[in-house]
C-alpha cells in the first residue's frame, strides 16, 4: 500500500495555448463544437462567511479616500497619440489589430460637476479576474463599482467566475453592494474566482460575443499581467471588428512587476504587498541567522521571468547576496561561475567568523544561466512537439548534444524538475524546479573540494526557503489598496467615455493618492512580436530588471552597496505590513523601486559596529539609527505592565508570600531525593510606596538556553529597566547561550544597547548555542562562571528543558553555598510550556499570529485559484523525554486562519491512528469536497505528527539508538523485522531525513520530516486508486510547504512585548532577591495588562515523576514535561465545534500581519484567552475555606458541623482517587 505515487506535479493538466488573433471567417462548423454559452447569471455563493478583527477593520476603512481627484465629478478625456514600443514591430502588430491600432492614449483632466448622474445613462460593466492571484484585486473591482455607480446610480456590474472560461462559458454573477462591500481592502481573488484560460479559438471568440450581446454589456474590464491584456486586446478587437457595443479595457495585475511601460503603466498592483510580505519573511530569517549564528538561509522568491521582486526585497532587507538573472544573462555567467561567486563569499565571511548569512536569489535564475536558457529553451520547444514524451529517455533523443550533455551533467532531483509538467503556456514549470537547493550542492562541493586543498576550514549548512503562494493573496498594503482603487475607477472611466483596447494607467504616484494622473494607453501600443512556442505573437513585452537605463535606478542602488554586504551584517529588518495610517509611518510607504525610478534616494548603509569575537560568537550590538524605520518607530513604544510594575522600580515593589507549595503527593518522598526543600512559598509581586531596603550592588546574568522567540529582548530590557534604581546594580548577557554562560563571555546590558532592541525578535543581541545543562561538568562550569563573575543572580531563559534544568542548577548552588540566586523563565513559540502556574510562554502570540498569516494568505490563494490543495506542516513542540510532541501552535493557527483540516498529534495519538487511517480521512474529505465541485482545500499538519502514529513512534525509538547521521545500508539490517518492513517502504527522502543528525538531547528533529510531503504522496495514490474503482471523480493536485523559521524571530506581538517585559522584571526582582529555585510568572493573561499578577513559584512545584521503567530497576530525574493539548479543553473544543463546516465549506479567516498599534494590535490568541486561572481558583478556594472555618466555630449548629466533616471527607476521599501519575494531569483550561 505504501507504494510511491508519482512526483507532485507529474500528472496530465489542463494545456491553454497562447492567445492568437482569430481569422475573419467563421469558425468549421465541422469541428467539434463547445457547448452553448450561459446567459443567465449564477447565483452567488461565494460570500466569505467569516472575517478576522484586521479584516473586520480593513472592510470599515473608507475607499473613497483612495479617489483621484481628477475621477471625482466628469471628468475630461484628453486625447493624445500613443508612441508604439517597438518601430520594428509596428507595421505587423497593425496588421494584426487593424481595427484598435490607432485608439489614442487618453489622459483625464478634472471636468464639470454641475452634469448630475441622472442625466448620463447607466452602463453595464463586467469584471474578468485574469492569470495569478495579486492583492488589491478586490479594491479594482470595487474602483470599477463605484465608478460606474457614481457615473450612474442604475449602472449595473457583472462578474465573470473563475478567469476568461467564465466569458465564454457564460458563468457569472451579478455584483450587488452587499457583495461588494464584503471584499473591499482585502486580499485574493476569491470573490469571482481566477483562471489562467485564454480565449482563443474561434468558438470561444464567437460565445465571448454571444453572452457580452445577450447580457447587453457596454463594457468588460480584463484584469491580469501582460498574457491577459494582450488577450483582453485581441478580444477588443475581435468585438469592435464585429459591432460588438461591449469595449474591453484592462488593469495592470502581477506581482512579479514585470508589466511596467513607464510613464504610464509605472508599477503593477500587487508588488507591493508581495515583496513586503516576503521583505517580512527575509527579514526574520536574517534574525535567525544572527541568532543561531550557523546556517546560511537561502531564499528562492517568486518571479520566473524577471528579477524584480528578487531587487525589491534585497533592497528592503540587504541580505549577503542577492542574484539578479538578468544580470547573469548579460555577463553570460556559467552555473559554474555563480558556484565560485558565493563560495569565495562564503569563505571570507568564514575566515571573519561569520559561517552564516542570507542569500536571495529569483525563481526563474535557472532560466538566465546561459547553458540552462539554451537547454530550457529547446525542452520547451521540443516538448511541445508532438511524438516526445517528458521522459529522460525521450528528451534526450531529441535534444541537441551540447544541451543533451547539459541535461546529464544535472543532478537527478533537478532532471526530474525539468520533465514536470508544462505551464499554459507551454513553458517549464520553473516553480518546481529547486534552485536553491542546486546552487547548495554545487557550493558545497566547491567549498570540500577547497578544505582539502586547505583553503577553506568553515562549516556550510543551508537552510532553504521558498516564499511564493504567501504573497500572491495577502491583504493588501495601504499602498496597494489605494492604486488598485484608483486603476478600478480610472477603467469605469474609460468605459463610460466608450473607449477600448486600452489599460488603465495611473502616474504621479509619490504624490498623496488625490493628486495621482489618471488615464488609458492602448495595448497595442505597448506590444512588441516575440517567439513563443515556436510562433510569433504579439505580447507586452516583459519589464525586466533593469542593469543599465532609465529605470535602473534600483540596480545602480544595489549594485553600489553590494560589495559591503557580502561581508558586513547589515540587514534590515522590515517588519509586518501596517495599516494604522495615522500611527505608523511606515504603513504609507510604496515600493523602494518606484521610489528610486521616479527619483527618491535610497537611505546609505548604516554604521556596521565592528564585532566582537567572543568564542565562537560575534558580539554586535546595533545602534537604534542603523534599524529599519517600523523598528525605530517601534523602540519608541512604552511597555505596559501589570498594576504592580507601575513604577518600573525595584525599590517600589515588595515581595508577598502567599503559601506554601507542595510537589504532587505520589512524588514527594522521590523528589526528597533532589531537593532540599519542596514547599518553598509561592510569591506574588505587589506594589508598595518603598521597600525597608532595596537591594544593591545586584550583578544578574542572563542566558538565551532555549530556541529562539520573538520577545525576548524586551525581557532583556524589563530586567535593565527594572534594576535602573538600584544603586551599582549591573545586568549581564552572556552571549553564545549556555556555551557563552561556560566561557564566561559576558556584556554588560545597559539601557542604550537594549533601546536599540525594544520590540525587536529573535536572539541576535546575545545568541544562543544548545539547549543543555545538566551534567555534573556543565553544573560546576556554571557555578564556577557565576562565582568568577560575581553574580548575584542568574536567569536562564527557555522552554520545559531549560527550566528544567534551572531546577536543578538552582539546588547544586544552593549545595554548593553559591550566592548566586538561579530564576527561570518560560519561553519558545511551541507554547508546551505552560501548565498551572504558566499560561503562556513567551513567543507563542507572535508565531502563532505570523504562522497565522501565512496560511490565511495560503487558504484565501486556494480558494482564489480553486484547483490546489495545499498541505502546510507547522513547527511545533519537538520531542522531549520520549513524549510525543504538543501541536499547540498548529492548533491556535487553525482557530485564527479555519483551515479545511488539522491532523493534530495529540488527536492521532489519542485514536491510535494508522498510517493507513490517517490517509484514508483526508481523502475522504477531499473526495467529499470534489463531490460539492470543490477541488481545492488547505491542510494543517502538526510538525510532530508522524511520532504519534504507532508504527512510526516504534520505528523513530529505534532508530535513536543509533549514531547519527547514517546510512540505510548500515541502519536497515539492525532494525526489527517490523520496524525494517516499514523504513523499506518509505520514500527514499523521508528515509535520508530519519537518518540525519539529531537534536542536541538525541532526539529526532521532526523538523526534518517532511511529513506533508509524505502525506500528500500517500493521499494522490490513494485518492488514484479510488478514481480506477469509479468512487472518485474529482481532482487533486497537492502544493507542500513547511512553515517555522519564517516566524520564529517575528516582530513580537504587543501582547509578547509586554509579557517579556513584565515576565523580565519580574525574575530581576526575584533575582536580587535571593529567590533561587524559583520560576518567573505572570497570570490572569486574559485580563487587560493593568490586571495581570506577577510573581514566582518554586521549580520543585512544577516538576513532576514520570513512572518507573517496566523493570522497575530505573527512574528518571524530575523534569517539567511538555505540556500537550488538553482534547477536553477550551481551545481544542472550539475546533470541535467548526471543523465539520471547515471541512465542507471555505471557512478561511486571514488575520493578516501582526499589528503593532490601532485596533487589532490588542487580539490576543484564543488558547492564550482561554486558559484557566489555577491562581486565582487556589485564591478562591482558600477563600471557600476561610468561609467554612468562620461558620463552624464553637458554638455553631451541630449540623453544620455534621454535614461540613462528613462532606470534607468525601472530598478527601474523591481527591485521593484522583490522585495519579503527574504526567497524565493536563493543565485545565476554561
Amino acid at each position: 500500500w505504501l507504494k510511491l505515487p508519482k512526483p507532485l506535479g507529474a500528472r496530465a493538466s489542463q494545456r491553454a495555448t497562447f492567445p492568437r488573433l482569430p481569422p475573419a471567417d467563421r469558425p468549421n462548423r465541422g469541428e467539434a463544437s463547445e457547448m452553448a454559452p450561459k446567459t443567465e447569471p449564477t447565483p452567488y455563493t461565494r460570500a466569505r462567511r467569516a472575517y478576522s478583527a484586521l479584516q473586520k477593520e480593513r472592510l470599515s476603512a473608507e475607499c473613497g479616500a483612495y479617489l483621484p481627484a481628477v475621477l471625482e465629478g466628469c471628468p475630461q478625456a484628453i486625447k493624445k497619440q500613443a508612441i508604439p514600443a517597438s518601430e520594428k514591430d509596428a507595421e505587423t502588430i497593425k496588421g494584426l489589430f487593424p481595427s484598435t491600432y490607432d485608439t489614442p492614449l487618453v489622459e483625464f483632466t478634472a471636468g464639470s460637476n454641475g452634469e448630475a448622474a441622472a442625466s448620463r445613462q447607466p452602463i453595464k460593466v463586467g469584471v474578468v479576474l485574469s492569470g495569478g492571484q495579486a492583492p488589491g484585486g478586490h479594491n479594482v473591482i470595487a474602483g470599477i463599482f463605484d465608478g460606474i455607480k457614481q457615473w450612474n446610480p442604475d449602472s449595473e456590474m457583472i462578474g465573470f467566475l473563475d478567469g476568461p472560461h467564465g466569458i465564454f462559458s457564460g458563468n457569472f454573477v451579478e455584483i450587488t453592494s452587499e457583495i461588494m462591500d464584503g471584499f473591499r481592502n482585502t486580499g485574493g481573488f476569491d470573490m469571482l474566482g481566477s483562471g489562467r484560460h485564454k480565449i482563443e479559438t474561434d468558438e470561444q471568440f464567437e460565445n465571448s460575443m454571444a453572452v457580452c450581446n445577450a447580457i447587453g454589456l457596454d463594457g468588460l474590464v480584463v484584469i491580469g499581467g501582460d498574457d491577459s491584456n494582450t488577450n483582453g486586446a485581441v478580444l477588443a478587437e475581435y468585438f469592435k471588428k464585429h459591432g460588438c457595443k461591449t469595449k474591453v479595457v484592462g488593469a495592470p495585475k502581477t506581482i512579479d512587476g514585470d508589466l511596467k511601460c513607464p510613464p504610464h503603466i509605472p508599477i503593477s498592483f500587487g508588488f507591493d504587498t508581495a515583496c513586503k510580505t516576503y521583505a517580512t519573511l527575509v527579514g526574520n530569517v536574517a534574525v535567525d541567522a544572527l541568532s543561531a549564528q550557523k546556517y546560511y538561509h537561502i531564499v528562492r522568491l517568486m518571479g520566473r521571468s524577471a528579477s524584480n521582486i528578487a531587487l525589491e526585497v534585497a533592497l528592503l532587507t540587504r541580505p549577503n547576496a542577492c542574484l539578479l538573472g538578468e544580470e547573469v544573462a548579460r555577463d553570460k555567467k556559467s552555473l559554474r561561475d555563480l558556484t565560485v561567486d558565493l563560495a569565495d563569499m562564503i569563505q571570507e565571511r568564514s575566515k571573519a567568523g561569520k559561517d552564516y548569512g542570507v542569500i536571495v536569489l529569483p525563481e526563474g535564475l535557472i532560466e538566465f544561466i546561459p547553458e540552462f536558457e539554451r537547454l530550457m529553451s529547446e525542452l520547451n520547444d521540443k516538448l511541445a512537439a508532438p511524438g516526445v514524451e517528458a521522459t529522460e529517455e525521450s528528451v534526450l533523443k531529441a535534444l541537441s548534444p551540447e544541451n543533451a550533455e547539459c541535461f546529464k551533467y544535472l543532478p537527478e532531483f533537478i532532471r526530474a524538475q525539468l520533465l514536470l509538467d508544462r505551464d499554459p503556456h507551454g513553458n517549464v514549470q520553473v516553480t518546481k524546479i529547486e534552485t536553491e537547493k542546486l546552487l547548495a550542492a554545487t557550493v558545497s562541493a566547491e567549498l570540500e573540494q577547497r578544505r582539502a586543498a586547505g583553503s577553506y576550514k568553515g562549516s556550510f549548512k543551508a537552510q532553504f526557503h521558498a516564499y511564493g503562494y504567501e504573497g500572491r493573496a495577502g491583504m493588501p498594503t495601504i499602498f496597494d489598496a489605494s492604486y488598485c482603487y484608483a486603476l478600478g475607477a480610472t477603467a469605469a472611466t474609460l468605459l463610460a467615455h466608450g473607449l477600448t483596447g486600452l489599460i488603465a494607467s495611473v502616474k504621479n504616484l509619490l504624490a498623496p493618492a488625490k493628486e495621482w494622473q489618471c488615464g488609458g494607453v492602448p495595448v497595442t501600443s505597448l506590444c512588441v512580436i516575440e517567439r513563443r512556442k515556436g510562433k510569433d505573437k504579439p505580447v507586452i513585452r516583459k519589464a525586466l530588471t533593469e542593469l543599465e537605463g532609465p529605470l535602473s535606478q534600483p540596480c545602480t542602488a544595489y549594485m553600489k552597496i553590494r560589495d559591503e554586504l557580502r561581508m558586513l551584517d547589515a540587514y534590515t529588518i522590515p517588519g509586518p505590513i501596517q495599516y494604522d495610517m495615522e500611527n505608523c509611518k511606515s504603513s504609507l510607504d510604496i515600493p523602494m523601486t518606484l521610489q528610486l525610478e521616479l527619483g527618491k534616494s535610497m537611505k546609505p548603509l548604516g554604521k556596521v559596529p565592528e564585532p566582537k569575537k567572543m568564542g565562537d560568537f560575534l558580539y554586535a550590538p546595533q545602534a537604534v539609527e542603523a534599524r529599519s524605520e517600523l523598528q525605530q518607530w517601534r523602540s519608541a513604544r512604552k511597555h505596559q505592565v501589570p498594576a504592580s510594575l507601575t513604577e518600573k522600580s525595584i525599590a517600589a515593589v515588595r515581595l508577598h508570600e502567599v503559601q506554601a507549595t507542595m510537589c504532587a503527593e505520589q512524588d514527594m518522598s522521590y523528589m526528597r531525593k533532589f531537593f532540599t526543600s519542596i514547599e518553598a512559598p509561592l510569591i506574588e509581586l505587589r506594589a508598595t510606596e518603598g521597600r525597608d531596603s532595596v537591594p544593591q550592588n545586584q550583578r544578574i546574568g542572563i542566558v538565551f538556553c532555549g530556541r529562539q522567540a520573538p520577545g525576548c529582548h524586551d525581557l532583556l530590557c524589563g530586567v535593565v529597566d527594572m534594576l535602573r534604581t538600584s544603586d551599582g546594580s549591573k545586568v549581564f548577557g552572556f552571549v553564545g547561550g549556555t556555551h557563552g554562560l561556560f566561557e564566561k563571555q559576558a556584556v554588560e546590558l545597559t539601557p542604550e544597547i537594549c533601546k536599540a532592541y525594544v520590540g525587536s525578535g529573535g536572539l541576535e543581541l546575545l545568541g544562543r548555542t544548545v539547549d543543555r545543562l545538566k551534567t555534573d561538568e556543565e553544573l560546576e562550569r556554571a557555578r564556577a562562571a557565576c562565582e568568577e563573575l560575581q553574580l548575584t543572580g542568574l536567569v536562564l531563559v527557555g522552554g520545559a528543558r531549560t527550566n528544567t534544568d534551572a531546577a536543578f542548577v538552582a539546588e547544586h548552588f544552593r549545595k554548593q553555598r553559591s550566592k548566586t540566586a538561579v530564576v527561570g523563565v518560560p519561553c519558545g513559540i511551541e507554547g508546551n510550556m505552560v501548565n498551572e502556574f504558566v499560561e503562556a510562554s513567551i513567543g507563542f502570540d507572535s508565531a502563532a499570529k505570523a504562522v497565522a498569516q501565512l496560511v490565511g494568505n495560503t487558504a484565501i490563494d486556494g480558494s482564489s485559484a480553486r484547483k490546489y490543495y495545499y498541505f502546510l506542516r507547522i513547527m511545533d513542540g519537538a520531542a522531549t523525554g520520549g513524549r510525543i510532541s504538543s501541536s499547540h501552535l498548529a492548533l491556535e493557527v487553525a482557530l485564527q486562519t479555519k483551515p479545511n483540516m488539522l491532523l493534530l498529534t495529540e488527536e492521532v495519538d489519542e485514536k491510535r491512528f494508522s498510517l493507513r487511517e490517517l490517509v484514508k480521512e483526508v481523502a475522504d474529505m477531499v473526495a467529499s469536497r470534489a463531490a460539492d465541485g470543490n477541488n481545492f482545500g488547505t491542510i494543517l499538519v502538526a510538525e510532530g505528527l508522524l511520532a504519534a502514529i504507532p508504527e512510526f513512534r516504534t520505528l523513530i525509538s529505534e532508530l535513536e539508538g543509533f549514531p547519527m547521521p547514517n546510512t540505510p545500508e548500515k541502519v536497515i539490517p539492525e532494525l526489527t523485522q517490523w520496524s525494517r518492513a516499514l523504513f523499506q517502504t518509505l520514500p527514499e527522502f523521508i528515509q535520508k531525513q530519519l537518518l540525519l543528525e539529531r537534536q542536541s538531547n538525541a532526539a529526532l528533529q521532526m523538523s526534518q520530516l517532511e511529513t506533508e510531503r509524505l502525506l500528500a504522496w500517500l493521499v494522490e495514490d490513494e485518492l488514484s486508486q479510488r478514481k480506477k474503482q469509479g468512487s472518485f471523480k474529482g481532482s487533486f493536485s497537492p502544493v507542500c510547504q513547511f512553515i517555522g523559521y519564517q516566524a520564529r524571530c517575528s516582530v513580537p506581538s504587543d501582547f509578547d512585548s509586554d509579557y517579556a517585559y513584565t515576565l523580565g522584571a519580574t525574575s530581576a526582582v526575584l533575582a536580587a532577591s535571593g529567590m533561587s529555585g524559583y520560576m518567573a510568572v505572570v497570570s490572569d493573561l486574559s485580563q487587560p495588562v493593568q490586571k495581570w499578577r506577577a510573581g514566582g513559584v518554586p521549580f520543585t512545584a512544577i516538576l513532576s515523576v514520570a513512572g518507573a521503567s517496566a523493570a522497575g530497576a530505573f527512574r528518571p530525574r524530575p523534569a517539567i514535561f511538555p505540556h500537550r493539548v488538553d482534547l477536553e479543553g477550551a481551545a481544542f473544543k472550539s475546533w470541535c465545534k467548526e471543523r465539520e463546516d471547515c471541512a465542507k465549506f471555505e471557512m478561511y479567516e486571514n488575520p493578516g500581519p501582526i499589528q503593532l498599534s490601532g485596533p487589532s494590535s490588542g487580539v490576543v490568541s484564543t488558547t492564550i484567552m482561554s486558559k484557566f486561572s489555577y491562581l486565582r481558583e487556589l485564591e478562591d478556594l482558600r477563600k471557600h475555606m476561610s468561609a467554612l472555618a468562620s461558620r463552624c466555630r464553637p458554638g455553631c449548629d451541630p449540623r453544620t458541623v455534621r454535614v461540613a466533616t462528613q462532606s470534607l471527607a468525601t472530598l478527601n476521599s474523591i481527591l485521593d482517587e484522583l490522585a495519579g501519575p503527574s504526567e497524565a494531569i493536563e493543565q485545565r483550561e476554561k
